[in-house]
């Protein structure tokens, strides 16, 4: 099989993608900074002083998340950069469209772009290995990315937001019960996302193990010794289809004998069941990265 990618390519895309969110977010006050100081003009002094601290707090999260891979800080990129480009989408409302309202539109909707990006997907969840092994992230089930992927991360920003926002325009009432309603629902959805980057086929020197609370009750080692073929899935295959119907291509592994898998079932994936595998798919973000370093490892 010809390898359209290498490993240490794969290595070199997920650097220069974490290079280049860093920078982007180290840049991002420079760049946002004059037309959202304009679009804050029309506040009263209390409100934009606190909105001004509050981003501040904002941005040096974010560039604190992007300086320490792991997947927890995969998840507040991925919720704060796209947040920053919303926000610079109002900002450039507010000012009519002005050069400094596109400039910073563009630059922040270049650092969402970076965030949800499969390279740097990796690069965080490989952050979270240990020893001899290397994390690679699934992707979203198609219905998730689509949609509820989307309601949880506007879910997690207006649970947030909303209520404080209600109490510092003196809204006190219905400003306390939009933050206590709130609060619990940006935690179970900022908990949702967090939850998808911790879904990961994971290359070991025992073989291979599926890291994938969709699919299976518990991490799912496939021994180097009962891998029969590891290589991208054929248009009409048999195999169990793992994959969360999630869009792009699919790998397929195929194993000596069957395997015991203890396979999530029901509508909602609460009931484990024992059953055994002779081949299933699974859908990684970057699987021409992924064959390169099984490959590598002779798997």
């Amino acid at each position: 099989m010809k390898l359209l990618f290498n490993d240490t390519s794969g290595r070199l895309g997920e650097s220069v993608t974490t290079g280049i969110m860093r920078i982007t977010w180290l840049s991002l006050p420079l760049f946002c900074g004059p037309a959202l100081s304009d679009s804050f003009n029309d506040f009263e002094l209390l409100l934009r002083t606190t909105v001004s601290i509050t981003l501040w707090a904002f941005w040096a999260l974010i560039l604190l998340s992007t300086l320490l891979p792991t997947p927890i800080s995969l998840a507040i990129v991925r919720i704060g950069a796209p947040a920053a480009a919303a926000l610079s989408v109002w900002s450039a409302l507010e000012t009519g469209g002005s050069a400094a309202g596109i400039i910073g539109l563009t630059v922040s909707a270049v650092a969402a772009s970076v965030a949800i990006s499969a390279s740097l997907g990796d690069r965080f969840s490989d952050g979270a290995s240990y020893g001899d092994e290397r994390r690679f992230l699934l992707r979203a089930p198609g219905p998730v990315l689509l949609l509820f992927g989307p309601l949880a991360w506007l879910t997690s920003l207006a649970g947030l937001t909303l209520g404080p926002i209600l109490l510092l325009n003196r809204n006190f009432l219905f400003g306390t019960l939009v933050t206590l309603g709130g609060l619990p629902l940006s935690v179970i959805a900022s908990n949702a996302i967090y939850q998808l980057g911790k879904r990961w086929v994971v290359l070991v020197p025992a073989g291979i193990l599926l890291h994938d609370h969709l699919s299976v009750g518990d991490p799912t080692l496939i021994p180097r010794n009962q891998i029969a073929d590891f290589s991208p899935a054929k248009a009409r295959t048999d195999a169990l289809d793992l994959s969360q119907n999630s869009f792009g291509l699919s790998l397929e592994i195929r194993c000596v004998t069957p395997l015991s898998m203890m396979l999530k079932k029901g509508n909602r994936k609460t009931v484990n069941e024992s059953s055994a595998v002779e081949s299933f798919m699974i859908n990684p973000a970057r699987p021409n990265v992924v064959l390169a370093e099984s490959h590598k490892r002779g798997l």
